[in-house]
C-alpha cells in the first residue's frame, strides 16, 4: 500500500472551505497538507512533491497568476521540483474558473471544481489523476532502466539524442562458463528464475559504483564506465564491481556445494578504450555503445577463466596503482593478435577495509566521489547477524520487522522529500534500532548503539553521522520524544503497523512474543493493554503518518474497545 500514498495540497483560506474538503479527500493513501495563504503554499511546495494541488480562486489578497506561475513545475522560475502535479482550481464562479484553466493548460495538468463540492465529482477527478500519475510513473521508471538520464532527459526535451564519441570508457562483459550445457535440460522458469537474481544483484552493484547497465544477451551481461556519468576514475570503480560480482558468484557457488546442489561459475573480462554512444531504433529503442574497444572487452572475456577477472594491460595500467593483478602473458585474441592480459585479484590492502583487498575504504570512497558512508556494506552486516543470530522466540522482533521499518522509513522520507544524507542517517539507525535483542531481551536501545558505534567507523561513517544515528535509535525508546524530523519518521516507522490492516496479526505476535519471554497476559489483559497504549501512550509525529497511518489506527481502537465490550 506504501507505493500508492500521495501528496496532496490544499490551498485554502477558508478553514470551513478547507475542512469539507479535506473531509472529501481523506483516505489512507492521501497525506494531506492545508496552506491557508499564498506565503505558506510556496513554503510546502518547495519543500515537498505535490502530485495534487487545489486551489481556490476565490481567495482574498491573492496574486493568482503569480501563485500559479510559481507551483506549475513546467514555468520558470517554479519553486515546484515534482515531475508530474495536476494543479485543480476551484470557484464559486465557473467562468472564472474555466478561464484560469484554459489560460494554463498548456503548461500543466489544470482542471477545475465548482463549490460548493460534489464529493463524487471530487473522487472521479481525484482517482483519474492518480491514475494518470502512477501510469507516468511506471512508464518513467521503464524508460529510467532502458535510459541513462541525461539520454533521457534530452530525449524527452527534444524528441531525440545525438550520438557522441567518448574517450577513456571502461568495459566489462561478464558470461556464465558452459550454460548452454549445464542449462539443456533445466525447467526454463528455473533457468530465467536463477538469471534474475543473479543479474538483478548485478544492476544493485553496478548502479552502487554509478556504472551503466547496457544490456543482456542471453546470459552475458554488458557495462560502461565513463560514457553517462561524471563521475572520476571509471576504471578504478569498474574494477571494483567486477571484483564484487565474481566474489558474489565464488559464495553462491560455495553455498550450493555446500547443499550438493548444481552452481554457475562465471568469466569476467575487462578494456578501456574510447567508443561511440547513442540510441538506435525508433519504436523499441535501446541505449548501446560502438568501438574497437567494445570488440575487445567481449574477446577479453572469453579468454578469461571461471570466477576469474580478465583484463587488458590498458586496463592495468589505469588501475595498478589500487590493485593487486597477475599477468597471464600474451594471448591471441580474435582479430586483434596477441594481447598482453592479465587476471584482476583484488583491492590493495591500503585502500580496503579491514585489509580484506574487496571493500573500498573511506579515503578511497571520498576519491571516487562515492558516498563515503558504506550503506550497503553496513546493511549486509546488521542483516546477516539478524538472520543468523537472533533468538527464535523472537516471533515479533524478528529481521523481517527490521527490514519492514527500514521500508517504511523509505516511504516516509519520499513523503517528507528527505535529501539523500538524511535517507542515508535514519535508514541505517533503523537497521540498527533493534539490533540490541541479539544481546537481551528488555531495554536493549542502548545495546543497539554500542552495537552500532563498534562496528560503524569501518564503514566510513564520520563522527557526526554517528552522534546523529544514536540519537535517532535512542529516540525510539519507551517514553521518549522525538526532537527533529528523522527521529519523527523513525518513531513513526517502527510502529507503523498500528494504523495498517495488518494491526491485529502483528500485535498477537508481540504479545506471543512477550509470553515466551516470561510475561503472559489474558485475552482481557491484552486487549486492555492495547486501548491503553493506542488511547494514552502513542502518538504519531510526522504529516504523513498521521493522514495515511492515523485513521487506521482509529479503526483498530475502536475494533478493540468493541471486542472488550463484548
Amino acid at each position: 500500500m506504501f507505493d500508492r500514498i500521495i501528496n496532496i495540497l490544499l490551498i485554502e483560506s477558508d478553514l470551513a472551505i478547507a475542512t469539507t474538503l479535506n473531509g472529501i479527500l481523506l483516505q489512507p493513501g492521501h497525506n494531506i497538507f492545508v496552506a491557508k495563504d499564498e506565503t505558506e503554499a510556496l513554503e510546502l511546495v518547495a519543500l515537498k512533491n505535490f502530485v495534487l494541488i487545489f486551489l481556490n480562486l476565490d481567495m482574498p489578497n491573492t496574486d493568482y497568476d503569480r501563485l500559479i506561475e510559481k507551483i506549475t513545475p513546467e514555468t520558470k522560475g517554479s519553486v515546484n521540483r515534482a515531475l508530474n502535479t495536476t494543479i485543480i482550481v476551484s470557484s464559486a464562479n465557473k467562468e472564472i474558473a474555466y478561464k484560469t484553466v484554459t489560460q494554463n493548460a498548456k503548461i500543466t495538468t489544470f482542471d477545475y471544481l465548482m463549490r460548493p463540492f460534489d464529493p463524487d465529482i471530487v473522487h472521479v477527478k481525484v482517482d483519474i489523476y492518480k491514475r494518470l500519475y502512477f501510469k507516468h510513473q511506471r512508464v518513467s521508471q521503464l524508460l529510467e532502466t532502458i535510459l541513462p538520464n541525461e539520454t533521457l532527459h534530452e530525449f524527452q526535451r527534444f524528441g531525440k539524442s545525438s550520438p557522441r564519441k567518448k574517450t577513456n570508457c571502461a568495459i566489462m562483459f561478464t558470461d556464465f562458463v558452459d550454460f548452454s550445457a549445464k542449462t539443456r535440460n533445466k525447467d526454463p522458469h528455473e533457468i530465467v528464475r536463477k538469471l534474475d537474481q543473479y543479474f538483478s544483484h548485478f544492476d544493485g552493484i553496478i548502479q552502487k559504483y554509478n556504472l551503466e547497465k547496457i544490456k543482456t544477451i542471453g546470459d552475458a551481461y554488458m557495462v560502461v564506465g565513463g560514457v553517462t556519468e561524471e563521475d572520476p576514475f571509471p576504471a578504478i570503480r569498474m574494477a571494483l564491481a567486477a571484483i564484487e560480482i565474481r566474489n558474489y558468484i565464488q559464495t553462491e557457488k560455495q553455498t550450493h556445494r555446500a547443499f550438493q546442489e548444481d552452481y554457475w561459475e562465471i568469466r569476467i573480462g575487462i578494456h578501456i578504450g574510447d567508443l561511440v554512444a547513442g540510441i538506435v531504433g525508433q519504436h523499441k529503442f535501446s541505449f548501446d555503445v560502438w568501438g574497437h574497444a567494445v570488440n575487445i572487452a567481449a574477446r577479453c572475456e572469453q579468454h578469461s577463466k571461471p570466477n576469474k577477472i580478465s583484463i587488458t594491460e590498458d586496463f592495468e595500467q589505469a588501475i595498478s596503482p589500487y590493485f593487486e593483478v597477475k599477468p597471464r602473458g600474451k594471448i591471441k585474441l580474435k582479430n586483434q593478435g596477441e594481447v598482453d592480459l592479465f587476471f584482476l585479484e583484488a583491492l590493495l590492502p591500503n585502500y580496503s577495509i579491514y585489509k580484506e583487498g574487496r571493500t573500498p575504504n573511506a579515503d578511497l570512497r571520498k576519491q571516487l566521489k562515492l558516498p563515503t558512508a558504506d550503506l550497503e556494506g553496513i546493511r549486509n552486516y546488521i542483516l546477516t547477524r539478524l538472520k543468523a543470530e537472533l533468538d527464535e522466540k523472537l516471533i515479533y522482533h524478528s529481521h523481517e520487522h527490521t527490514e519492514r521499518v527500514e521500508e517504511a522509513v523509505l516511504k516516509y522520507a519520499q513523503l517528507e522529500n528527505l535529501h539523500a544524507h538524511d535517507i542515508l542517517l535514519v535508514r541505517t539507525a533503523a537497521l540498527f534500532h533493534d539490533a540490541g535483542f541479539l544481546f537481551r531481551y528488555h531495554d536493549n536501545e542502548e545495546l543497539s548503539v554500542d552495537l552500532f558505534k563498534t562496528v560503524v567507523p569501518d564503514f566510513g561513517y564520520n563522527d557526526e553521522e554517528i552522534q546523529k544515528i544514536e540519537e535517532i535509535i535512542m529516540s525510539t525508546v519507551y517514553g521518549n520524544k522525538p526532537t527533529n524530523m528523522l527521529e519523527a519518521i523513525m518513531c513513526d516507522a517502527d510502529l507503523d503497523y498500528l494504523g495498517r490492516v495488518d494491526y491485529h496479526v502483528k500485535a498477537e505476535l508481540l504479545f506471543d512474543e512477550m509470553a515466551l519471554f516470561g510475561l503472559t497476559l489474558s485475552d482481557q489483559e491484552r486487549i486492555r493493554k492495547q486501548i491503553h497504549y493506542l488511547e494514552e501512550v502513542h502518538d504519531y509525529y510526522t504529516v504523513a503518518a498521521k493522514n495515511t497511518r492515523g485513521p487506521g489506527k482509529a479503526k483498530r481502537l475502536a475494533e478493540l474497545k468493541k471486542q472488550l465490550k463484548e
